[in-house]
């Protein structure tokens, strides 16, 4: 069975609150969810780490930690890859996330050194679609994925459904032809507006996207997160629009 994953964003006006993100994974842990992805930008003190570590631990919760950081910078894992690395172990995450970088570009030894320090704390590593110029249209992201599998690296691939709108970018065209690469996959809909300034996520229920075909095509072995600001009183809602999606898929 496909794995629910909630990405901290979810309670993204508890974060704006100064909400700590190792409290929310109780209350995520009560929709039934065991696994969470926090993110680096919310962590607000050196603390934290432990904290959400205890946090998790106490939930019997799987972690993933999203780092707003490319991977690579100037053809070398950027300078603080390790440091990233050492934040996650200290959590007891699985994977981490980052942005493209100029990972198409790099050495396939810089790959490799990429994969062995990764596979040294026992950690997964995957890189996303953004919604930037730099780090994602459709274009830089096959050709990062294509690099990365091309040279055997294990990095792997966070689809992001909803961030294509924003790069003018066709959804639905891009899963069908990076499929194949995805190993984590994040879910939002959105409202499809022409105007960047009126681009926005919604409900799952109320975007553009046929997101629930998308699903039946993942293995069950691919979490799918949700990760975008939803109103605390409807988290329970979205949640169990993805269980009955996957439970029909």
């Amino acid at each position: 069975m496909t794995t629910i994953g909630i990405n901290t964003l979810v309670y993204m006006d508890a974060l704006r609150n100064g909400t700590p993100q190792s409290e929310l994974l109780a209350t995520i842990a009560a929709h039934g969810i065991t696994l969470a992805e926090v993110r680096r930008e919310y962590i607000a003190d050196n603390a934290e780490y432990d904290a959400i570590a205890n946090a998790a631990a106490q939930q019997h919760m799987t972690l993933f930690y999203s780092v707003p950081e490319s991977i690579t910078v100037n053809g070398e894992p950027n300078p603080q890859f390790e440091q990233y690395l050492g934040e996650a172990a200290r959590m007891g995450a699985r994977n981490v996330k980052f942005n493209q970088g100029d990972i198409k570009d790099v050495d396939a030894t810089v790959l490799q050194r990429i994969d062995n320090q990764a596979a040294a704390r026992n950690l997964t590593l995957s890189i996303e679609n953004d919604q930037t110029p730099q780090n994602g249209t459709f274009a830089c992201t096959q050709a990062s994925l294509d690099h990365i599998t091309a040279n055997g690296s294990t990095i792997g691939y966070t689809f992001d459904l909803g961030n294509w709108y924003w790069r003018d970018e066709n959804a639905q065209q891009a899963f069908n032809r990076l499929v194949d690469y995805i190993t984590v996959f994040h879910l939002k809909n959105v409202n499809g507006s022409q105007d960047k300034s009126q681009l926005a996520t919604t409900m799952l229920q109320d975007g553009v996207i046929d997101w629930q075909p998308m699903l039946d095509r993942l293995s069950a072995s691919i979490p799918v997160f949700l990760e975008f600001p939803i109103p605390a009183e409807q988290v329970a809602e979205q949640v169990d629009i993805v269980r009955h999606a996957i439970a029909h898929s």
